[in-house]
């Protein structure tokens, strides 16, 4: 297994979209496909990401985005921010895809509205973690777990107070990872709760609060 003292990092630049989007895809195709599909006419929903990714702002931004190199090629990558912060903010969203026509923002919004009850709000001082990816390739070599710890660091940095996820009920291993970093169940969103999204197996908000004098 190699060792995660052996990536370097740093803060993603607009260009790596070709690297990224298909790595954040990855973590929720179905939601993607239901956001995205056919929303830009000859654009897949990796292509949406993309434009989304290059945006100077919101929650799929180049800008809140750092990633991990292993022998100077992209290994992993994580996306997170301040919650309460504008970069959380779907206006960002919307303006990176709004020149597309009003048309295509209102489809979003209607989309969208299958997937809020999945985006629980956030506690005061929270830093969020929307995405955290790592290629297929290099997987379970410690790289998404060194991004988290330097992305918990950020958070206190940042004067937050806790640090916030998003995890699919289906989704175990990635879960244990969590907990295994001092993350812990904070409220469930079941399938039921969300029928316009079939297939959608559930997801639970999980939070990492430190204890005093104790380091992520």
């Amino acid at each position: 297994m190699d060792s995660p003292s052996l990536l370097t990092y740093r803060p993603a630049l607009p260009d790596d979209a070709d690297v990224i989007a298909p790595l954040i895809y990855r973590i929720d195709p179905l939601s993607f496909d239901h956001l995205f599909n056919d929303l830009l006419q000859g654009l897949s929903p990796i292509d949406v990401i993309a434009i989304c990714f290059r945006a100077p702002g919101g929650m799929f931004s180049w800008r809140s985005t750092e990633v991990a190199l292993q022998d100077g090629w992209l290994a992993g990558f994580l996306i997170a921010y301040d919650a309460h912060s504008p970069q959380s903010s779907f206006m960002h969203l919307g303006r990176a895809i709004g020149h597309y026509g009003v048309r295509v923002l209102m489809r979003l919004a209607w989309r969208g509205l299958a997937l809020s009850r999945i985006a629980k709000q956030c506690l005061p001082h929270s830093w969020y973690v929307a995405f955290v990816g790592v290629n297929p390739d290099v997987q379970s070599r410690g790289i998404g777990s060194s991004l988290l710890l330097r992305s918990m660091e950020a958070a206190r940095s940042a004067g937050c107070t806790q640090v916030e996820l998003d995890v699919d009920m289906n989704n175990p291993r990635a879960q244990a990872l969590y907990e295994r970093l001092g993350f812990s169940v904070r409220s469930e969103t079941s399938g039921s709760d969300v029928p316009r999204l079939p297939g959608f197996a559930g997801s639970r908000r999980m939070i990492y609060v430190p204890k005093a004098g104790r380091q992520p």
